[in-house]
């Protein structure tokens, strides 16, 4: 008998799930109404003219559908996947808490520069709200351990700033996101920040092995840019290669440079053949030009 009770109790439940109707969606598209019914962005969320805070509620009223859809032949239905229970669109709760419509929209700030691809958007339920590198593009990169008090403009105090990605192990392993993630440090940090640690005696040999004097060539060589992120003058370069008497192989060949009339020797042949490569390390505005030594007669 018992096990009959509970057989009957789980088919009620079975049954009772499979009659319950799926909660409502609203079914609306973006993409239609911008591109083919010709509507404005402020045809729909009006309100965000005057809004200064984000508690402000900027969706559309079932009216304001009413002033371009006729009330009595519009069936429920074209908007609600289950008008018997039909719902309201879910909010986006995850918003800076001081963010202000008002102020962004009299700047002639265009709704999709901030809400990007919302114009080819079919279907509710995914938001397009700006991210972090959206703001910086106009209010500007700051270093976060200088210049906390900027966020403050938009978050509200005490909001946790650091992204879920600075785990325990993440001064060991910033660096491989840098190179092969997003890029997105400058969201928050100078370059400043990273040579404060990246420079002089605080270089770790995990950034540069133990030989990579005798390797790092290979490396200019391959990814000059790579190089340039923190050594960004040539002179960094030229500073150490002159101290040190170090120069390419081909500079120590017997005949790399001569005085015989038409003939310069190898280095006039390398000269044509890649002369930007020359002017690497002897360029006037490193190094004296070695070349009027020779040639300014």
């Amino acid at each position: 008998m018992k096990f009959i009770n509970i057989f009957i109790l789980l088919s009620c439940v079975l049954l009772a799930q499979g009659l319950a109707q799926p909660a409502d969606k609203i079914i609306f598209s973006h993409q239609f109404h911008l591109s083919e019914a010709d509507a404005e962005c402020s045809s729909c969320h009006g309100k965000a003219t005057e809004s200064q805070a984000v508690s402000d509620n900027l969706l559309p009223e079932m009216q304001t559908c009413y002033d371009c859809h006729d009330e009595d032949d519009t069936e429920c239905s074209q908007c609600h996947s289950n008008p018997d229970e039909a719902g309201l669109a879910p909010r986006n709760k995850k918003l800076a808490a001081k963010f202000t419509h008002k102020v962004h929209l009299s700047e002639k700030i265009a709704c999709l520069d901030c809400h990007q691809g919302i114009a080819a958007k079919t279907e509710t339920g995914t938001f397009h709200r700006p991210g972090s590198e959206k703001c910086t593009s106009c209010h500007g990169e700051i270093d976060f351990k200088e210049e906390q008090a900027k966020c403050l403009t938009c978050h509200e105090k005490g909001m946790d700033f650091i992204p879920s990605s600075h785990v325990v192990n993440w001064p060991k392993d910033h660096g491989l996101n840098q190179q092969f993630g997003n890029g997105n440090c400058s969201h928050c940090h100078q370059v400043s920040y990273c040579q404060n640690c990246h420079e002089g005696d605080n270089l770790d040999h995990e950034v540069h092995p133990l030989n990579f004097r005798l390797t790092h060539g290979n490396s200019a060589k391959a990814n000059k840019q790579n190089c340039m992120t923190c050594h960004e003058e040539q002179m960094f370069c030229l500073d150490c290669h002159q101290t040190q008497m170090v120069m390419p192989k081909n500079h120590s060949y017997v005949n790399w440079s001569n005085r015989i009339p038409g003939n310069g020797g190898r280095h006039a042949k390398q000269a044509k053949f890649d002369f930007d490569n020359c002017m690497s390390c002897h360029n006037d505005a490193f190094t004296d030009n070695v070349c009027v030594t020779c040639h300014g007669n």
